[in-house]
């Protein structure tokens, strides 16, 4: 049985979030929620998708269990996959990754079982960033593909732009940066062509850190400040934080170290009160190394113990390989 919809509130709600103007759908439904009798589900649904997109992680985990539950009794398999996701990738930012590994492998059970190559791309991805995360980098790999195969199929072109930034993630952490930056940069100008506000700040904050990496800070910060306008114009805040996040990154690597580790404190507290884990944790990374490269051993090391600490809690292999071998390469 489909979900019933109401055109009055579903239509506008849905324009909103095809358009990603995400803080705009989130302010209408909550509007209409205190006045509007024909609330139906799949308005819960696309507000915790526009919740998602720009950090209210409370509030679109409220809605989309709500909504879930609502889809199951009326048997709406597209709608239930679709709130299952949005639960996992909460989840997942919020730094419960078994929990977000159980919902993104729940969708792909029903997603294959009904056939439904979109879901079956999706959970594909959401499990490789799973692996990708945990440092499993063939397992990741594979799963990227597999999406990859199925968006080619679908002819997704935002969905094939975003494996092939998440590809180019993985050869990054491989060792193999110039193919990598590469790739990004492919990926960078097919966001643009396509016009998606978020795959375009996705990708050039991928593309930004790789830059970093290789010494082109000028470049790098052209992309973080482009990136962090595309996000303050979509209200999306996780992009705005790893948009900061980067920025101490880029004054760990130019040598100014006091600003690098003010700025990473800043980030780290910002994202820690606003869920998104992952963030918080290299930030506290950031904020270790520069401790340590402006000779504040004692400082230094309690920081590092909070950075290790957040990113074991995550399963954040890779990036605990990484940190590992800045912290014993950077300078004290």
């Amino acid at each position: 049985m489909l979900a019933p919809c109401s055109p009055r509130i579903d239509g506008p709600l849905r324009d909103l979030v095809d358009s990603s103007q995400y803080r705009e759908a989130v302010s209408l439904f909550l509007e209409w929620s205190e006045t509007a009798p024909e609330v139906t589900p799949r308005s819960r649904l696309l507000a915790a998708q526009a919740a998602s997109r720009i950090g209210e992680f409370e509030l679109a985990d409220t809605l989309a269990t709500r909504a879930q539950a609502e889809f199951q009794v009326l048997d709406d398999k597209d709608c239930l996959l679709d709130c299952t996701n949005v639960l996992g990738a909460v989840a997942f930012e919020r730094g419960s990754v078994d929990q977000a590994e159980a919902q993104f492998q729940s969708v792909m059970v029903l997603a294959e079982r009904i056939g439904s190559a979109r879901f079956i791309a999706r959970a594909a991805n959401n499990l490789a960033s799973v692996a990708h995360l945990r440092g499993q980098r063939e397992r990741a790999t594979g799963l990227y593909r597999r999406a990859l195969d199925a968006y080619r199929k679908l002819d997704d072109q935002r969905g094939m732009i975003e494996i092939a930034y998440n590809l180019a993630q993985s050869l990054r952490e491989s060792g193999r940066l110039k193919a990598a930056l590469e790739d990004c940069t492919r990926a960078v100008d097919a966001a643009e062509r396509v016009g998606a506000g978020g795959l375009r700040a996705l990708t050039r904050l991928g593309r930004a850190e790789m830059l970093i990496e290789s010494g082109e800070f000028d470049s790098a910060s052209s992309d973080i400040e482009q990136a962090q306008q595309l996000a303050w114009l979509e209200g999306n805040e996780p992009h705005t934080l790893e948009s900061e996040r980067l920025k101490a990154l880029l004054a760990l690597r130019c040598g100014h170290w006091g600003h690098a580790y003010r700025h990473a404190e800043t980030i780290r507290t910002r994202a820690s009160h606003s869920g998104c884990a992952l963030i918080a944790a290299e930030s506290a990374a950031i904020a270790a190394l520069a401790l340590k490269a402006d000779r504040r051993p004692v400082e230094a090391a309690a920081a590092n113990d909070v950075a290790i600490a957040s990113l074991v809690a995550l399963g954040a292999n890779g990036r605990l390989e990484s940190h590992a071998r800045h912290w014993r390469n950077m300078a004290a």
